[in-house]
């Protein structure tokens, strides 16, 4: 018997050296030999750089001052190659009644103010060809009221007999106050935004097997991933059913195509987001660090660079202690929020630390578009989505301003001069994005701060696969030097570096690195 146990003992040792010599084919792990223990490392194509595009705004292609997917599709190049993103959040691009597109009338067709579905399939085969990746807008907390599921679910309710869509919307006869509105003598339903977008039943299975259908059919598409709006909506005042229903929906995006991406906006505390992270959802913006008084911009005006250095530390620890395949989504301004062009009171060298500080952060940064060249505006949400500045003298491209905006675009170059301006803003941000590319730890490592001599340094390592990247941002108008012996990181030399303004270059001399004012310095070791 003790022979038998032994022979089966060897055999199962031998079959698990033969499935892990298998699983070297895979890029889900990795092996030094067959012989030894594995090693889980979180690496994945879906680390990106993503632009945000309202397409609308974007680029026109057929002179009808309204932008399209050919229009985007015609600026590929630029994306890719001036800007260098190798992804992109298209807003949304199906049927609407409205100029922002957020109340959806048909989940399987695109606007026609946008295009064809064959646009947007020649769109993903050339950002494909670019290696950019597409995610799109998923609508699924409303509808629009126009929606053919709502205009039969409320002739149900006029009727008295009930249909297939009488349970797609959450109706009540009892007025439960704001983000509800009156459709009969009788009925309520919830509608969380404006009255023109009610909200969907999401306990409803009907409605969730719609939604499977609705993400699969856009898979099938090309597409790769999603950004989930309004996730906090859901079940407005519940973060348990959130978590509860995007678990579902991850696990059933995944199921279908297991290297989706998606990424969720969730507009609240640093608590409830990483609550949310619990649900396996890839990313969520982190508004936290966005938007005028996030973490970047706050600890930028007030040079506390050694904060902000123990800020993003901390927040990519306690996300991964929620999942261990989260993947943070910085950005520093989008669609619902002022531009940070603004809030930076367009100091240029601001605008460059800023994008230094968050496009190196790890994980997937969210550009906005025109971000890259310094548009403005803020105010009513019109103002946040003006036309693309391509140029200051050629209209070519450029769209009419959403309606009831009440702003325009000055004090700017557009991107045809600034292209041309080694010294401009859009330049800096392709150099950083450069760098994004050459130390890929910085996108996907485990980031620790260093707490240095001088609060006004924001320092930290990134280590991953085998090497490890150091990076310092100076946050201050100010020469800065420090002591590499005294922080045991003794050795280094400067591999690349970031000027926001002037040619004196940083240096180590001695272990003594100095720091121009507004610069950023990287190290690789390994």
């Amino acid at each position: 018997m003790l022979e038998e146990l032994q022979r089966a003992e060897s055999r199962g040792e031998i079959m698990k050296k033969i499935i892990a010599c298998i699983l070297i084919l895979t890029n889900v792990f990795v092996f030094v030999s067959c012989k030894q223990e594995q090693k889980v490392i979180r690496m994945s194509d879906n680390y990106r750089n993503y632009y945000e595009i309202f397409v609308r705004s974007f680029y026109d292609s057929d002179n009808d001052k309204i932008g399209d997917l050919k229009g985007v599709m015609s600026k590929l190049d630029y994306i890719s190659e001036d800007l260098g993103a190798d992804g992109i959040w298209l807003m949304p691009i199906m049927p609407s009644s409205s100029y922002h597109k957020y109340d959806i009338t048909d989940y399987y067709s695109i606007d026609s103010q946008y295009g064809t579905l064959d646009d947007f399939r020649e769109l993903i085969t050339q950002a494909h060809n670019r290696d950019i990746h597409v995610i799109i807008d998923l609508v699924i907390n409303h509808t629009s009221n126009q929606h053919p599921w709502f205009t039969q679910a409320v002739e149900s309710l006029w009727t008295g007999e009930e249909n297939q869509f009488s349970d797609y919307y959450n109706f009540t006869t009892e007025y439960k106050g704001s983000g509800y509105n009156q459709i009969t003598d009788v009925y309520y339903y919830e509608s969380r935004f404006t009255p023109d977008m009610p909200d969907l039943n999401l306990d409803n299975p009907q409605v969730r097997d719609e939604i499977s259908k609705i993400t699969k059919f856009w898979m099938d598409l090309g597409v790769d991933g999603f950004r989930l709006d309004a996730v906090t909506s859901y079940f407005t005042g519940n973060d348990t059913k959130n978590i509860e229903f995007m678990t579902w929906l991850n696990e059933n995006i995944k199921e279908y195509k297991k290297d989706a991406y998606i990424v969720g906006e969730a507009w609240t505390t640093s608590m409830i987001i990483n609550d949310y992270y619990t649900s396996g959802i890839d990313s969520f913006f982190n508004f936290p660090f966005s938007q005028f008084s996030g973490n970047i911009v706050k600890n930028l005006n007030s040079n506390l660079g050694e904060t902000l250095a123990k800020d993003i530390e901390n927040w990519n620890e306690t996300i991964l202690a929620s999942n261990e395949n989260a993947i943070d989504a910085p950005f520093l301004s989008n669609h619902d929020n002022a531009r940070s062009a603004g809030f930076l009171m367009r100091d240029s060298q601001k605008e460059k630390m800023a994008a230094a500080l968050y496009l190196l952060m790890p994980g997937n940064p969210f550009i906005y578009y025109g971000e890259e060249i310094g548009m403005t505006g803020s105010g009513n949400d019109p103002n946040k989505r003006l036309p693309m500045y391509w140029s200051s003298t050629d209209e070519t491209g450029i769209t009419y301003t959403p309606p009831d905006s009440t702003q325009i675009i000055s004090g700017i170059y557009g991107v045809d001069k600034q292209i041309t301006d080694k010294n401009s803003l859009l330049n800096f941000y392709k150099k950083v994005l450069q760098l994004k590319y050459k130390y890929p730890e910085i996108a996907r490592g485990d980031i620790i701060s260093i707490d240095t001599e001088n609060s006004q340094i924001c320092a930290y390592s990134i280590q991953y696969d085998g090497k490890m990247v150091y990076i310092f941002h100076n946050l201050s108008d100010n020469d800065i030097s420090e002591n590499l012996k005294i922080l045991n990181i003794q050795g280094l030399e400067i591999d690349d570096y970031l000027l926001t303004e002037g040619t004196t270059k940083p240096k180590i001399s001695n272990d003594i690195l100095k720091l121009p004012p507004y610069s950023t310095v990287i190290s690789e070791v390994g």
